[in-house]
């Protein structure tokens, strides 16, 4: 049984309150690192030691992490807003983090990139890769994953697929005002998903038991220190098939109706501005291309038997799910 503690810097996010339970269920000891008092009494109340700092700003996470053992950091942006940037938080961030691990002496650093992370992609891909190179460049002991859509419960893609499938076209109008049970009454009497572009798009989405049994080993084996390690499901689905697999979950009769590019370019322009927008352009451009892998190298190495995208799915939003679509929103 592992000895010590882990730092999970990201502790209150969808991933991070999984990845928690995990660690804490494998033998080891917690410590949430989050940037506000907001989870504190929560994280606690779970039996976490709780550590306040922000990925921003090295003096915190250089208390944060003392007396930890290793660390995993899942810290991320999709969306800027503000001082938060791809920049500041994706690629600093990350950089931040691996120096205080290795002026701290921790063991090893386990770093949650994403799949598709490269120089020459949409803005907030560039920026996850950016954040690897901090890391490698920062000669901590470290395990780089780059992982696909995460699925699991509370939240993350498959949420985010199944508010999109049940609320339909009034999907947006349901971030902006609320009213579950109206908007989705009224997406039953327009049984229509609209997808953006063609839908042709492919994906692997994993499941976040098939992650977490790598990121447990990793925590622990020397003999994957310095690698990347990419990791999809064992599907490749277009998000045509996504969104078919997620209203058959739901048990919801939907229509697809696919909008062209230019005019789907135009809808996210207007999208963007409002509060809380359903799609900004980047997230619109990383959906507009294949993002697959060879997950060969992960799945011999850690010896995965990866779980199917629509057992996955249905694990995800088990108990969310009526059989009139989602019970109590988000």
């Amino acid at each position: 049984m592992p000895q010590g503690v882990v730092a999970v810097v990201g502790a209150s996010g969808f991933v991070g309150s999984l990845l928690t339970r995990a660690l804490a269920g494998a033998g080891w000891t917690v410590r949430a690192i989050v940037p506000s008092a907001v989870a504190v009494d929560r994280l606690r109340a779970l039996g976490y030691q709780v550590a306040l700092a922000d990925v921003r700003d090295r003096r915190s996470l250089d208390a944060g992490l003392a007396g930890c053992r290793a660390a995993v950091h899942l810290v991320a942006i999709l969306r800027e807003s503000g001082d938060e940037t791809y920049d500041s938080v994706n690629r600093q961030g990350a950089g931040n983090v691996a120096e205080a691990i290795k002026i701290a002496g921790l063991d090893r650093l386990i770093h949650l990139s994403a799949l598709g992370a490269g120089p020459s992609c949409t803005r907030y891909l560039r920026s996850k890769w950016a954040g690897e190179e901090e890391v490698r460049r920062s000669g901590a002991r470290h395990v780089i994953f780059r992982p696909s859509f995460i699925m699991g419960p509370g939240g993350g893609s498959a949420e985010q697929f199944a508010q999109a499938v049940t609320y339909g076209p009034w999907y947006p109008l349901r971030l902006l005002l609320g009213g579950d049970s109206v908007f989705a009454a009224f997406a039953n009497l327009t049984p229509v998903i609209p997808i953006l572009g063609s839908g042709q798009a492919r994906f692997m989405p994993v499941d976040h038991r098939d992650l977490f049994s790598a990121v447990l080993q990793a925590l622990e084996r020397d003999d994957v220190l310095g690698e990347t390690f990419e990791l999809g499901g064992p599907d490749v689905v277009t998000f045509d098939q996504i969104m078919d697999t997620v209203a058959e979950v739901l048990r919801l009769r939907r229509w697809k109706l696919h909008i062209p590019g230019g005019v789907a370019s135009m809808i996210i322009r207007i999208f963007s501005v409002l509060p809380n927008p359903p799609i900004m352009p980047d997230e619109y451009e990383t959906l507009q291309v294949d993002n697959v892998c060879d997950n060969t190298n992960a799945v011999q190495t850690f010896r995965l038997s990866l779980r199917p995208f629509a057992m996955s799915l249905r694990d995800a939003l088990q108990g969310s799910v009526s059989s009139g679509g989602l019970v109590g929103g988000e």
